[in-house]
């Protein structure tokens, strides 16, 4: 099976990759040379998605699109705002032409389980959504934009919730236990702050690789932890896992929700069950935090 796979280099793409090379023909599609590491596990397309797509240096040919790219200016809005849409929006929209044209029989997005918005418990796949941020907004776009597709060839749209692992950096669980291990104030908004339940990278790349897979009407899945925690308890947590005492500060009157998936349709229709705990994660994010230190 063929696959063109989109931010092949970021955290998650990674593991993707590393996932399906093992068994598929990836074509690999990023903005940066990839790392020795994943060099030979593809063949690499240079391209970056806040660009129009080079069709010209894509096959002719493919099975399976999968879009994981995102961009560098998640978190610069507004001033990142034209970015953002044009990977998570306007490159949705060319590479399920694409896939039209190249005879693709599925088409998997990544999107966000914060489309959903805060809510009072786990949120279903056929549940309303109310996107909590611009980034947020655009990815729902992005699926919004996916769907009369359906009509021509398989679409998955899966919604991670909060992936971490080692290796991250930027991101929720990876900007907690940076602070932690500093010895500096962790600020959380109310007390004891957002639930949440985070899933693992090695246990989201699962179910994106199954999502590759299956050959069942799938729509959406949810992908997320079986674990819920508060910020405070994943605070806790880490600074257990760094023998350290964690220095809380909460301010605010909280989250006005929660933000967990309910991960049933991930467990029956991929067959993805987790399989890193989240103190075992938590630890593996902490191990590898001191090392690069």
């Amino acid at each position: 099976m063929r696959v063109l796979l989109t931010g092949a280099t970021g955290f998650v793409g990674r593991h993707v990759l590393s996932l399906l090379a093992a068994a598929d023909d990836i074509v690999a599609l990023a903005r940066r040379e990839p790392p020795a590491a994943l060099a030979g596990l593809a063949t690499w397309v240079r391209q970056d998605l806040a660009s129009a797509l080079d069709r010209a240096a894509l096959p002719a040919r493919i099975d399976v699109v999968v879009h994981l790219a995102q961009s560098d200016r998640y978190r610069d809005f507004p001033d990142g705002a034209r970015d953002v849409v044009a990977v998570n929006v306007d490159a949705v929209a060319e590479l399920a032409d694409y896939a039209r044209t190249a005879g693709a029989r599925r088409f998997v997005l990544c999107s966000s389980g914060g489309v959903y918005g805060f809510r009072g418990g786990p949120a279903r796949e056929d549940d309303a959504v109310a996107p909590v941020s611009f980034y947020q907004a655009s990815k729902y776009a992005g699926e919004v934009l996916l769907a009369p597709y359906a009509k021509l060839l398989q679409t998955v749209v899966l919604r991670p919730f909060f992936v971490y692992g080692a290796g991250q950096r930027g991101m929720l669980v990876a900007g907690l236990a940076e602070r932690v291990l500093r010895g500096e104030p962790v600020s959380i908004d109310g007390d004891p702050g957002l639930r949440i339940n985070p899933i693992h990278v090695h246990d989201a790349a699962r179910a994106i690789a199954a999502a590759v897979a299956a050959d069942d009407e799938l729509r959406v899945v949810n992908v997320a932890g079986d674990e819920t925690a508060t910020l405070t308890q994943i605070v806790t947590r880490l600074g257990a896992a760094a023998g350290v005492e964690p220095r809380v500060v909460h301010a605010g009157d909280g989250p006005p929700g929660e933000l967990l998936g309910d991960n049933t349709r991930m467990r029956e229709l991929l067959g993805v069950t987790p399989q890193v705990a989240l103190d075992e994660g938590l630890r593996g994010v902490v191990d590898e935090l001191r090392g690069a230190g």
